[in-house]
Formats: C-alpha cells, structure tokens, sequence
C-alpha cells in the first residue's frame, strides 16, 4: 500500500502573504489527495493557519520581527531541504518572496507567490479562514459592548498598516473619522491597529484589545470598510468574512502594485466594490465616507476613484536594488522579464524619459 505523500509548505510571513497562500494549500490538497501537508510559518503569524482544513500539521518558526525574517528564512530553508534530502518529506514548495525567491516577482504579490508553487492554482483564490466558536463569541460581546447595533453605519478602518504601501497613521484615521462624524453623528468607526486609540468619543473605538483574525468576523456588524490594502484588508477578503464595499487608501508612489483593483483584474475577479484613493487628505476621505454613507457607495466611487497609471519608479530603485545588493542579478533578470510580460515596454521608457527630462 502507497503511503500518502508528505508535503512541506513554506511561507513564514506576513499575514497578508500567508492569506494568500492559503489557496495554495487548498490546491496541493487537490493535486495530492490524502497527503499530509505540513506548513512552515513565522511564529508571529501562526494563528492565521488556526483551525485551516487543509492544513495538517504546523512548523511554526521563531521571528522575533521583520528584521529578522531573512536570517530566519534562510536557517529555515537550509533545515527544509535538509530533511527532504532524508526523506522527512517527499515534496517541498517554498512560496516566500524574500529573500530567495525574487525571480517569481513581477510587481504584485499573490501572483508572484503562486509561482512558487509549480501547478497551476484551479481552486479558488479567496483566501482561506476559520474561526473558533470562543473567537466569534468575543467578538459578539465586543459588538455588544460598544452598541453596534443602535448605530446605522459602521466603518471598519485599518489604521496601522505595516505594508508600506500606505500613508495612513492612526491620527489619521482619528481626524478623518471625525470629519465625517459631525456629517453623519449615526455611525461608528472602529479603528483596527495595534495600538490603543483613546478618542473621547464612544462612536469611535479602540480595536487594539482584538487579535488581528477578530477582523474578519467583525466584518458582520460592519456596512464598509476603510483599508490601506495590507493584511486587513486582505483579511477582510478571506471566506469567513462577509464581502463588504471597500475604501482603499494608498500612495500615489507605489502605482499599481498595491492596488487590490490591479490583483483583482488580473484575476478576473469583480471590482465594482473597491474604491481607490492615493495621497488623499483627511478632508478628501472625509467627502468620500459621507458619500458613501449617506447617499451610496457606487456614488462615492464614482466621484472619488482613482486610477494609477503603472509606473516602474519604486520596482526598479528599490526592489532592485535590493535584489542586486544580495548578489542575485539572475533572480533580478528573471524577474524584469516577468514585469515585461506584464506590462510591456511603455513603463521603461517612461521612467527612463523622465530621468532624462529631470537632468
């Protein structure tokens, strides 16, 4: 009789990453039926891998911060290939972008880690998540607590976000929330950060006392929600989660590649329930929410939506930089092609053209 296969997974961060490679998981358990798939993941994320029913057994792997997920990944990496070369395992699939896998990079994040994994992804993408019955029930007192039912709109607002990919601050977040609130007095705004948030004012609550997968069944007292495209608001794309219209706020210097329009279009996916914004200011959010809550969310898209041209200027000085200061430029090469292939040769020669045009 054939054993069934011994699968590893390797992703050790981030939240959003890990979401991401749910799907993945989800497909091996398609391709290799009854196999046993262990998942390597970075200690400060682990809990996103709870109660996953694709997911047998965990490895999860010390990381005390960003910082160190690149000696982290490497030790890891080293003991992985070690215990397949043993037989531990019969197949390993390293999906992690950083710091060894940059030639599967062609500008957006969740089709740059499925190409680590060498099948193609024919189950659904949406990221997997299951909640226990104690998450759900501290979340309902939450709800209960802080009267969240009396009020006609509530905004889930992501207010810390570590992508990078945004310039929303928690003050931010305070200001604008209460912008609208002197428009629109019957809303809550729940500000979901790591940080305690004390705003005087018990329509706009602190969320800090949650964990972070809280957030997805928070979505089900919610009616929008306001993100930074980071592991929120991916998050808040995950099956457990109840779909809701989104507010997405991100910078103008990052173009396409944190857009969850640009990941949504690439996969075919829907799109009219996200509105984007870039370098908005607090009044100009503040518009935007009051739109949308007191009129409807497809006119707020209408007037306030931003589309981003691509542009190459945060790939080509930083990312590959980065690549080429760790000694990969084959990595870097292979990756080029793939931003080509996507993008074609447009965004080059603009980049190149304004550097010339600002010497």
């Amino acid at each position: 009789m054939t054993r069934p296969a011994r699968i590893l997974l390797g992703q050790l961060g981030s939240f959003g990453d890990c979401l991401y490679v749910t799907a993945i998981a989800r497909q091996i358990k398609e391709d290799y039926p009854e196999c046993h798939l262990t998942w390597a993941i970075g200690s400060p994320y682990r809990s996103i891998l709870d109660a996953n029913p694709h997911v047998d057994r965990i490895w999860e792997v010390p990381i005390e911060g960003r910082r160190d997920m690149d000696s982290a990944w490497r030790s890891f990496e080293r003991e992985a290939r070690e215990r397949h070369r043993t037989g531990e395992f019969d197949h390993i699939f390293l999906t992690q972008l950083g710091p060894n896998n940059y030639q599967n990079f062609d500008g957006t994040i969740r089709p740059s880690l499925f190409r680590g994994y060498p099948r193609p992804i024919t189950v659904p993408i949406t990221p997997v998540l299951r909640l226990s019955e104690k998450e759900v029930n501290t979340v309902s007192e939450f709800a209960e607590f802080h009267r969240l039912a009396t009020f006609r709109n509530v905004v889930l607002f992501e207010c810390m976000p570590a992508s990078g990919q945004s310039f929303v601050t928690p003050a931010f977040s305070l200001a604008a929330a209460r912008r609208v609130l002197q428009l629109v007095p019957d809303t809550a705004f729940i500000l979901s950060s790591r940080q305690p948030i004390n705003a005087g004012d018990p329509r706009i609550i602190d969320a800090s006392t949650l964990d972070f997968r809280a957030n997805a069944e928070l979505t089900k007292h919610c009616s929008l929600i306001a993100g930074c495209s980071s592991g929120i608001s991916w998050l808040c794309t995950s099956s457990w989660a109840h779909p809701l219209p989104m507010i997405q706020m991100l910078k103008r210097s990052t173009s396409v590649f944190a857009s969850m329009i640009h990941d949504a279009e690439y996969f075919r996916l829907p799109v009219e329930h996200i509105l984007e914004m870039y370098d908005c200011s607090e009044a100009r959010l503040a518009g935007c929410l009051v739109t949308a809550l007191q009129n409807n969310f497809a006119e707020a898209r209408r007037n306030f939506h931003e589309r981003v041209p691509v542009t190459l200027d945060s790939y080509l000085e930083v990312f590959m930089l980065s690549v080429l200061k760790q000694g990969q430029p084959i990595k870097m090469l292979r990756s080029l092609r793939l931003v080509a292939q996507r993008y074609g040769l447009k965004p080059f020669g603009d980049y190149l053209r304004s550097k010339f045009d600002s010497l």
